[in-house]
């Protein structure tokens, strides 16, 4: 539980909250003549916060005219302000509205406050230990004891201590506002909240995030601290990273290397702090942001790469330890095994995982930055923004850039580096729009599946929902005569087996919802899009991505799409219009095979 209190020195006075009121106050006395006047009894983290900022504004209004009477000013009016925002809230306020009974004297023994003051080596040391982290009180606890740094009182002072010399911010996990709003600190998110019985502070009704709750309970009584990198100051001042040498893989495509050289150039240039590196899929974006993670190690930065999916960052690791060998990285995916390495110079991470992190980075790489969970939430937008150090920058990479991406780029706000080619240099499959009656689209869709079968074609075919999955794979059963026909969805046990038997020959027609929009590779392989106007589930970029499963390999680039639908909507023509503008560009450029920039 939390005391909101004011200091009060000859210069002004101050309103502040937290655990022992009592140390704040003897923690301030090292640098000046300090009162104390607590203002509040304990009271969950978020309703002190409440308290003492509208005692902040209150005391802003307190004349220093007179420094005798502003004093007792504004501890008066600071316990008027603590009684009625804690009964607005229905919690009780202080007991009456004399101040003498408050002033430290009568409550804190001095001299044995002083004495728990640590030193000014220890409080940075433990700074450093939690450096560039969001943690939760018994995280930090946790941080600090494995480090070896205090006891548990000691730990608390520690704490507290790091949070009065500015090395780190202290607030509630779940804030709430004077109008009963509440905001979660560490995800960013409004909502949803839930009510629950609370073992921390023993209330049956205590506010718990629910948007954030698989990282940890963040409560409205339970402290966060945010601790700066405070190492940032070193790195911007040049230190290289020692062994920071880049191996790459492989030869690096034209298309790649252009954007390579022109993502150096904007890391160089640093008038923009973030830019948009847009890639067809299939073009190898991964090893084009390595030139941005050299950049950024040799000028003694940390390094994030983001990613929305675990598999795509368990895929990734590997790839990017082999690139950089003589630099630490380390993994952070929900439920990982094995020791995660905060001081890791490269951190591959889930885009849940930056939770974790405040303002540590010198650089993130955001992979799939329109992938699920990741597009479209707030919430994890605001805690991969929360991980750039203040002067950290930030590479968005995306096959389907969002409108908001779109719009951004066109108003020449955020720079956009194409790929319009793939690493085989053949062009992208375009769609064909096939438009039907309702009643002739499942006969359309058993045409397709019946040529691409006598081609020796596999063929995927994307549906909105599961019941149509099913559907439609039964009818094709029923039409493709001599077809292997399965059909597949998010929950299906057996999706790994499906997606191992298109891609082995087992499998002719796979018949899928948008569980195989991403990380598929089948050779030759055909797409159909049914219902492609089914706005609802089928954007441009869904159908962008579900286009991309085609004509990925060297050995069969050429691939054919049709999106297959009633009517041809907006997000369709987009769609193609993409594909189409990808294919002129990569023409126009030189980088397909035979063409000529």
């Amino acid at each position: 539980m939390f005391h909101a209190y004011i200091l009060l020195t000859e210069s002004g006075a101050r309103a502040g909250f937290g655990h022992s009121p009592g140390f704040d106050w003897a923690y301030a006395n090292t640098r000046a003549p300090t009162d104390l006047a607590v203002i509040t009894p304990p009271v969950p983290a978020a309703y002190a916060e409440v308290v003492s900022g509208e005692v902040r504004r209150q005391l802003d209004g307190v004349s220093r005219a007179h420094p005798g009477r502003a004093r007792h000013a504004a501890v008066r009016a600071g316990l008027r302000t603590a009684r009625s925002v804690l009964r607005a809230f229905g919690l009780p306020g202080p007991a009456f509205l004399s101040a003498g009974s408050f002033w430290h004297s009568s409550r804190f023994d001095a001299e044995r406050v002083r004495d728990r003051i640590p030193p000014p080596s220890l409080v940075t040391e433990s700074a450093i230990a939690l450096a560039g982290r969001s943690l939760l009180y018994e995280e930090a606890m946790r941080a600090l004891a494995s480090g070896g740094f205090s006891s548990l009182d000691g730990a608390h002072d520690l704490l507290a201590a790091i949070c009065a010399d500015g090395l780190g911010l202290l607030l509630p996990a779940v804030s709430i506002s004077p109008l009963g709003a509440r905001i979660c600190n560490r995800c960013g998110s409004r909502g949803p909240f839930a009510s629950t019985p609370c073992a921390h502070c023993g209330r049956q009704a205590c506010f718990l995030c629910l948007q954030c709750r698989s990282m940890g309970p963040a409560r409205e009584c339970v402290p966060l601290y945010l601790v700066a990198d405070h190492e940032c100051a070193s790195f911007r001042a040049g230190a290289v990273a020692e062994g920071a040498h880049l191996a790459m893989p492989h030869a690096l495509t034209d298309a790649q290397e252009q954007a390579a050289g022109m993502l150096r150039d904007w890391y160089a240039d640093g008038s923009t702090r973030d830019v948009l590196v847009w890639a067809v899929c299939g073009a190898g974006k991964t090893e084009v942001s390595f030139s941005a993670i050299h950049s950024a190690l040799m000028a003694g930065q940390r390094v994030l790469f983001a990613a929305p999916r675990r598999d795509v960052v368990a895929e990734l690791a590997p790839r990017v330890q082999a690139a950089f060998p003589g630099v630490t990285c380390s993994t952070f995916c929900g439920g990982s095994i094995g020791q995660r390495d905060y001081d890791a110079r490269i951190i591959l991470a889930t885009t849940h995982q930056t939770m974790r992190f405040y303002r540590r980075f010198g650089l993130v790489v955001l992979d799939e930055a329109d992938a699920y969970p990741f597009a479209g939430s707030e919430a994890l937008a605001s805690s991969v923004r929360r991980a750039i150090a203040p002067e950290g920058r930030l590479v968005i990479m995306t096959a389907t850039p969002s409108r908001g991406h779109l719009a951004r780029v066109n108003s020449g706000v955020l720079p956009c580096i194409r790929i319009p080619a793939r690493h085989h240099r053949k062009p992208l499959p375009e769609p064909e729009v096939v438009t039907a009656p309702g009643s002739d689209l499942l006969p359309k869709v058993a045409d397709i599946a019946c040529a691409s079968v006598r081609s020796g074609s596999p063929l995927l075919v994307f549906v909105p929902r599961r019941r149509q999955a099913q559907e439609v794979a039964g009818y094709l059963s029923g039409k493709v005569p001599g077809a292997r026909v399965e059909w597949v969805h998010s929950q299906d046990p057996a999706r790994d087996h499906k997606r191992a038997a298109i891609a082995g020959g087992k499998c002719d027609v796979l018949v899928s919802t948008s569980v195989m929009e991403r990380g598929v590779t089948v050779d030759g392989v055909d797409v159909v899009v049914c219902y492609a106007d089914d706005d609802i589930v089928f954007d441009y970029r869904a159908l962008i991505q579900m286009a991309g499963r085609s004509g990925r390999t060297a050995a069969n680039p050429g691939g054919r799409v049709w999106f297959v639908c009633a009517n041809e909507n907006w997000h369709a023509r987009m769609a193609a219009g993409i594909i189409k503008e990808m294919n002129a560009e990569a023409t126009a450029r030189g980088l397909l095979a035979g063409s000529h920039g």
